[in-house]
């Protein structure tokens, strides 16, 4: 058996593996969002469905888990987590931190990265788990310059990882496939040399199943964590350096640096192959430490070692077929009832048939009918009325949505027996406690994320070019990196260098730099309502910090005009 078999082999054991390992939280995730979006067989159970409708009866669908997904999504569109570099060591300073946080508001930008966070956690609250992923791609067709983008997974079960993975992150992970369906057309185009043909169950090819289908054929990227060993030597200025055959100890000895420690080190190093049922198609070794999938999970729950994540409507999913079912049984009580009819004796109506027939779609000033000595004149029957306890029961499964979702009527500025603002917001706040877990994981991949993008970007951006740097307002500057300088005592030295120094992560969570601008220009105005000798030093930073057209100019005119007046106040 060849190497390419033997590998071949392996990786079908780990497809089966984290299929057959993850099979129970992608079920009920399927499930969840089917659910939640009401599609294909919705929220009702397909032989009731079946049945009401063989029947004629109603089946409707009332679907109140819905706003609740939509309104913890824009919660956390309005209040995005946020991810900051801080230098860890003393080689790193606050300025190279502070470019390392602009390469990556950059990256964000360039990416459209708020779609790729805003689906995976769409996917996490509607069923469960989501996933954003890192790539590299050349700057343009013209250049050897890679930039690292951040791209959405839009289908996440499509993503298998090592279910044996420990970490919330899965950043322990061994390995990970991402499938994706190509047209053979697209096959053919991508891969010219590669076959794509129905497969024999004795080949490889029936490596994870039925891989064609009519006009498609599935490949998959897969990741896995290669074992090698490296050596590294500390010198004396505490400098860590590799050896390799490039680079040996002795090669360091005559170039006078002088070594005091080394050590064998057992590591390993990513690497990606792109495969279909039956070859390798491309492989690559990815230049990062971790696996460039980022999840974002739902509520995490381990049972008897078992590893379960549950959707924010995974609870609420039985109330929510009651309340279906309770407003279809009350639809269907008063769409069976007579609507209101005449009680008469046939008597009273006869030789008026046609007038009394044509009553309710005519405009008749009035309906003849005989009087019969005995009986009173014709008269309507009340309604019927929906029984109470069919009410009862919408309102209490209502209840109950609200109660397993943790999020309630008032919280959306539904009116409620609170009167003081600050009792809204303390129920506003009680219902976001009751979510928080769902922010908080999305936050944590965030941040995992980060630590993944500053390890990568000394490794794609290692050469001298220049940079797109975005700051926190949005501005823009170029800002050359891995270049020298002239010192001021005369001597060459780094600046910029991003190989230099060590940096983490940290999130902080909170309005947009628009919303904060915004809150800004308004406390500035109330503080000059009540200080108002502030006004002068106050005003022309209002116009300043202000979006509308003109406010520049303005703020401008005014300091301008504050200057003049000082000018002339001076000789007197």
């Amino acid at each position: 058996m060849g190497k390419q078999s033997e590998f071949l082999k392996e990786v079908k054991d780990n497809y089966k593996e984290s299929v057959d390992g993850w099979a129970h939280i992608y079920d009920e995730a399927r499930s969840d969002m089917k659910f939640v979006y009401d599609v294909d067989e919705g929220q009702w159970p397909d032989t009731i469905r079946r049945q009401r409708e063989n029947a004629g009866r109603p089946v409707l669908t009332i679907n109140k888990l819905q706003k609740f997904i939509r309104q913890l999504r824009g919660d956390q569109m309005m209040n995005r987590p946020r991810i900051k570099v801080i230098p860890v060591d003393d080689k790193a300073d606050v300025n190279m931190a502070e470019l390392y946080n602009g390469i990556i508001r950059q990256i964000e930008y360039l990416s459209s990265a708020e779609v790729a966070y805003d689906t995976a956690y769409m996917h996490a609250i509607s069923a469960s788990f989501g996933f954003f992923r890192l790539i590299t791609k050349y700057t343009d067709d013209d250049s050897f310059d890679l930039d690292l983008y951040i791209k959405r997974v839009n289908n996440p079960l499509a993503v298998h990882f090592d279910p044996f993975a420990v970490e919330f992150t899965l950043e322990d992970a061994k390995y990970c496939f991402i499938e994706e369906l190509l047209s053979k057309e697209d096959f053919k185009r991508k891969y010219p040399k590669a076959t794509a043909s129905d497969f024999d169950s004795s080949s490889t090819a029936t490596l994870f199943g039925d891989w064609m289908q009519k006009d498609k054929v599935r490949v998959a990227e897969y990741f896995y964590k290669n074992s090698i060993t490296k050596k590294i030597v500390m010198l004396e200025d505490r400098t860590i350096i590799p050896v390799d055959n490039k680079m040996t100890a002795r090669a360091l000895s005559e170039m006078g640096l002088k070594i005091i420690d080394e050590r064998t080190v057992d590591t390993y190093e990513v690497k990606w192959c792109k495969l279909s049922g039956a070859e390798i198609l491309d492989e690559k070794i990815w230049p990062g430490r971790n696996i460039p999938i980022i999840p974002v999970f739902g509520d995490e729950i381990v049972s008897e070692g078992k590893k379960y994540y549950l959707s924010l409507a995974r609870g609420a999913k039985g109330p929510q077929q009651m309340y279906n079912y309770w407003a279809t049984a009350a639809t269907e009580t008063v769409a069976l009832a007579p609507k209101m009819p005449f009680i008469v004796d046939h008597r009273q109506i006869k030789g008026f048939e046609t007038e009394w027939n044509e009553a309710n779609i005519s405009n008749r000033m009035f309906v003849r009918y005989n009087a019969i000595q005995g009986l009173q004149k014709p008269a309507r029957e009340q309604q019927a009325q929906i029984p109470s306890a069919i009410m009862t029961m919408m309102q209490n499964t209502a209840f109950d949505i609200e109660d397993h979702l943790g999020r309630y009527e008032s919280s959306k500025g539904e009116a409620s027996n609170e009167r003081s603002g600050k009792a809204i917001l303390a129920r506003v706040a009680q219902s976001d406690k009751g979510t928080y877990t769902f922010i908080d994981n999305l936050t944590r991949a965030l941040v995992y994320a980060g630590r993944q993008i500053i390890d990568l970007i000394p490794k794609i951006y290692d050469t001298e070019r220049a940079l797109r740097i975005q700051g926190e307002d949005g501005s823009e500057k170029t800002e050359v990196v891995n270049t020298t300088e002239v010192l001021p005592d005369g001597t060459i030295g780094e600046k910029n260098n991003l190989k230099v120094g060590k940096y983490d992560i940290i999130s902080t969570v909170g309005a947009s730099f628009g919303s904060k601008r915004q809150e800004m220009t308004q406390m500035m105005i109330e503080s000059m309502q009540y200080a108002p000798m502030l006004a002068p030093i106050i005003a022309p930073l209002v116009f300043k910090y202000s979006d509308y057209p003109g406010a520049q100019e303005i703020s401008a005119a005014i300091q301008q005009g504050m200057a003049q007046m000082q000018q002339q106040e001076q000789p007197q």
